[in-house]
């Protein structure tokens, strides 16, 4: 009896090509949207709320899951063997669960925020004193229904016995022999049934407050309640999309648990296995790829924010450009300022300050000074005026009507000629 060579490959280059494409497309989508959502609540003074710092939470569990999770989904669906060694299949299984998990039971507490919000202002003012300890405590549950993981799952070498050889393969699998019931207590009942019949719920009522107050349904004159009003369509879409999205995986799921060993030869079982459990799985990582543009199609706080990061370099560049000016500028003016003092003293001196768009000049030809001002009239003085001290190149326009006197500092003050620059 030979041993005979393990395939590598699990799937036909066909749908290598296309899970390996859909799962990328997915990864950049998710990266780029829950990172600027991560980037915006940190940076934005504007989206500190309660609710955004709970949207926080979803966006960071959504950022974990497209990094950690659909990379080993990718690679355990396209090889046969498992890639990442036994520490991988503990990490990449207890991540998997703790994520999922931080994901349904933040979706809760903002179900929650929007019940107290809308049906029980006053309890809500309350609540929204402590959203960092309800996060911390989604997180810590979290983590504790995943630490199982950490024990029941190992990297092992698993003899697939064909009729003509032996062919032993490194596998992720669970090691228990309650692993289904832990499925269905953990991962199903408590992690994904339990939690949306307390959306619902929740919900329900909302629905009922709304629809018994037609100030809040119908007329909405009052901005704070529009905005309640939107914050829970938002969140409710959200809702939808991830049940709509990771349903179908719990349901194959399920399937799989409770078909015994005789069945798993049908061709149904080998199309779920091959093409529907992949599939599922791509669309249960698609949520977390779609709730970035759900936030940014109901919110327009997010769209600001989006927005502003995504010009962040261009206001970098900006920025750079207006201070090698201002140095520059500061340097020029600096050197006008000696040769004005220079002249001075040749009794030969020129102003300049720009009032309306139009330049006004002062000159000194043999001691006796000549002012234009803008409207082309000419002023002759005796001596230089002493509050005529014009700033270099730089624009003044007057306000109301009057005109403004130009100084070094750059400070703008009132004159009662109308169309002169100083006091004249």
């Amino acid at each position: 009896m030979e041993d005979e060579v393990l395939d590598t490959m699990r799937q036909p280059t066909h749908l290598f090509v296309v899970y390996s494409l859909l799962y990328s497309a997915v990864f950049v989508l998710g990266f780029i949207g829950n990172l600027f959502v991560v980037l915006s609540i940190t940076t934005h003074p504007s989206l500190r709320t309660a609710t955004d710092q709970l949207i926080f939470s979803l966006a960071l569990a959504d950022l974990l899951i497209i990094v950690f999770c659909l990379p080993t989904t990718l690679l355990n669906n396209l090889l046969t063997e498992w890639q990442l060694g036994d520490l991988g299949c503990k990490a990449s299984t207890f991540i998997n669960s703790t994520t999922t998990s931080a994901s349904i039971f933040t979706l809760v507490a903002v179900t929650a925020d929007r019940y107290l919000a809308i049906c029980h202002t006053l309890k809500y003012d309350r609540y929204a004193t402590y959203p960092t300890y309800v996060v911390v405590g989604i997180w810590v549950v979290s983590a504790a229904l995943g630490t199982p993981n950490l024990i029941n799952y190992k990297e092992i070498a698993y003899d697939l016995s064909p009729p003509n050889g032996t062919i032993v393969a490194r596998l992720c699998v669970s090691i228990t022999d309650n692993n289904f019931w832990h499925f269905l207590t953990i991962n199903v009942l408590i992690a994904f049934v339990l939690p949306f019949s307390i959306i619902i719920v929740c919900y329900a009522l909302i629905f009922k407050t709304v629809s018994s107050h037609r100030s809040l349904a119908v007329d909405a004159r009052i901005r704070d309640e529009r905005v309640k009003l939107r914050v829970a369509q938002m969140m409710l879409t959200v809702i939808v999309n991830f049940m709509l999205c990771w349903t179908p995986l719990y349901a194959i799921y399920c399937y799989f648990f409770l078909t015994d060993t005789q069945n798993q030869e049908t061709w149904f079982f080998q199309l779920a296995s091959s093409v529907l459990r992949p599939a599922f799985q791509w669309l249960s990582l698609l949520s977390s790829s779609l709730n970035p543009l759900i936030y940014i199609a109901f919110s327009q706080k997010y769209r600001r924010a989006f927005h502003q990061l995504l010009l962040l370099p261009c206001q970098v560049h900006m920025q750079n450009i207006r201070r090698a000016t201002s140095r520059s500028f500061n340097h020029t003016e600096s050197r006008s300022h000696t040769a004005a003092e220079t002249h001075l003293t040749h009794s030969e001196v020129q102003y300049s300050c720009y009032q309306h768009h139009q330049c006004l000049q002062w000159t000194s030809r043999n001691g006796t000074p000549i002012v234009y001002s803008t409207n082309g009239s000419r002023h002759a003085q005796n001596r230089v005026p002493p509050n005529l001290q014009c700033s270099y190149g730089r624009p003044v326009r007057p306000a109301n009507g009057t005109s403004t006197r130009c100084s070094c500092s750059g400070k703008k003050q009132k004159n009662n000629h109308n169309d002169s620059c100083s006091g004249f």
